[in-house]
């Protein structure tokens, strides 16, 4: 189906002098012959603001800068450093070169923008740690399975907000707000990136939760049958036991 799990290795990094050298590092680390590193700035002119990235892009020819203005689109396979990003971020740099990243580190300006992330991810630390020690709760078990079915079942190169992908999104995300299953925009938002979802998906779905949560019910087609969320708690509790 349309199963599209993140399968390369993953980091994030302090934004201090120790840990954009650790980034830059553990990205050569994952070069592999005749791979492209590419650098990730929001804008073309954010890369002044770190003389060590600046150098790497100067001075090496098989590293490039792209910006996200720019639509960051990734012309070579290889690891990708991705320099003060937000999740929507990511998310757009996941739609434009998914198939091409062979490993993903992320330097923090803020850590709480990208803490759902993290926390679905669990990158490897690099650089000064101690941000990353209290990570936001994980969503809840039921809200897993339900995810773990759109993303089955969803064509993730098609957006959420109309057709039948927005029909199932949202139906399913009523069920869960009907039977009082506890959603999260943004830990929903970190999990859907830390499992394929690109684009402006991620960041959509989450806008769907947090209008439920408020009270809105966006319109949509009946898609599920009245036992989905009974089928949720079961694969759930099923995956309890496995665990235990």
């Amino acid at each position: 189906m349309f199963d599209r799990n993140v399968n390369y290795p993953c980091a994030v990094a302090s934004n201090d002098t120790e840990g954009v050298n650790a980034a830059i590092d553990w990205c050569c680390e994952h070069v592999e012959d005749g791979d492209m590193l590419t650098v990730w700035t929001a804008l073309k002119s954010n890369l002044q603001n770190d003389s060590e990235l600046e150098q790497l892009v100067s001075r090496h020819s098989n590293v490039e800068h792209v910006t996200g203005r720019g639509g960051g689109i990734i012309r070579g396979n290889g690891p990708v450093l991705m320099a003060w990003p937000n999740m929507a971020d990511i998310g757009k740099l996941l739609q434009y070169g998914g198939n091409r990243i062979r490993a993903l580190c992320v330097i923090t300006w803020n850590e709480d923008e990208v803490r759902p992330w993290v926390t679905a991810v669990r990158p490897s630390i690099l650089g000064g740690g101690s941000a990353w020690e209290e990570l936001t709760p994980e969503p809840d078990p039921v809200v897993v399975e339900a995810l773990k079915s759109l993303t089955l079942t969803v064509n993730h190169n098609n957006t959420i907000s109309a057709g039948y992908e927005k029909e199932m999104v949202v139906s399913c995300l009523l069920a869960l707000h009907d039977a009082d299953i506890p959603m999260d925009d943004e830990a929903m938002q970190g999990w859907a990136l830390a499992h394929g979802w690109s684009g402006k998906n991620p960041e959509r779905l989450a806008k769907y939760v947090e209008d439920i949560n408020a009270g809105k019910r966006p319109r949509c087609r009946p898609m599920l049958r009245p036992d989905y969320v009974d089928s949720l708690r079961r694969r759930a509790a099923d995956n309890n036991r496995t665990a235990d």
